[in-house]
């Protein structure tokens, strides 16, 4: 009898072990990342409200982009990373992989670096949207993130995607992390158009 109990309790902490290998995506995660999509979110529209064409559409020079191409940009990605995530969830999950990832401040203090990032040639705003639609561009894809982000049945520390160079592997939570981090990025964008001297009254 004793045998078979030692048995069990071996068994019970063998499945113990391996239920908190499989879910290394906690409800923490999960929180941390619908609270930072929600308040870039919310930032945007906050920042872009009330806006005239002209002011939509002012550049500061003529290499810069104007608040509709940002926010145009801004939507592309919504769609890219979104469809990117879709795809590596197809893949068989490796929850060990986790125990090699990096922190999220590694990402999101790569998007506080000051320093000038070059965008993928698929996410280069063309600017053919006029004034606020650009803003429902990316409010029609955030607004779907979150929803996914809010109801996923996938780990998304045991899914991963990958990039070329130096961190060539990154988790699904890890590309949100990046995500709602590169809009903090381009709201500091958005404020510092906003605050040029040339730009509109009104």
């Amino acid at each position: 009898m004793n045998r078979i109990i030692l048995l069990l309790l071996f068994i019970l902490a063998d499945i113990t072990s391996f239920a908190q290998v499989q879910k290394p995506w906690t409800k923490a995660d999960r929180l941390f990342l619908v609270s930072g999509l929600t308040r870039t979110r919310n930032e945007v529209i906050q920042a872009t409200q009330n806006l005239s064409d002209t002011q939509w559409h002012f550049k500061p020079d003529s290499a810069s982009w104007s608040l509709a191409q940002v926010l145009e940009h801004l939507g592309l990605y919504e769609r890219l990373f979104i469809q990117e995530a879709d795809i590596m969830l197809s893949t068989v999950p490796d929850p060990a992989m986790d125990s090699l990832s990096l922190p999220d401040t590694t990402y999101i203090n790569w998007m506080n670096d000051p320093n000038p990032h070059v965008a993928d040639w698929n996410a280069i705003p063309l600017g053919f949207m006029k004034g606020k639609d650009n803003l429902r561009f990316f409010l029609f894809g955030r607004d779907r993130f979150i929803n996914f982000v809010e109801k996923t049945t996938y780990d998304l520390r045991s899914h991963f995607t990958f990039r070329w160079g130096q961190e060539k592997r990154r988790s699904i939570h890890a590309l949100i992390v990046v995500h709602f981090a590169h809009t903090d990025r381009h709201l500091k964008q958005i404020h510092r158009i906003m605050a040029h001297a040339g730009f509109p009254k009104k």
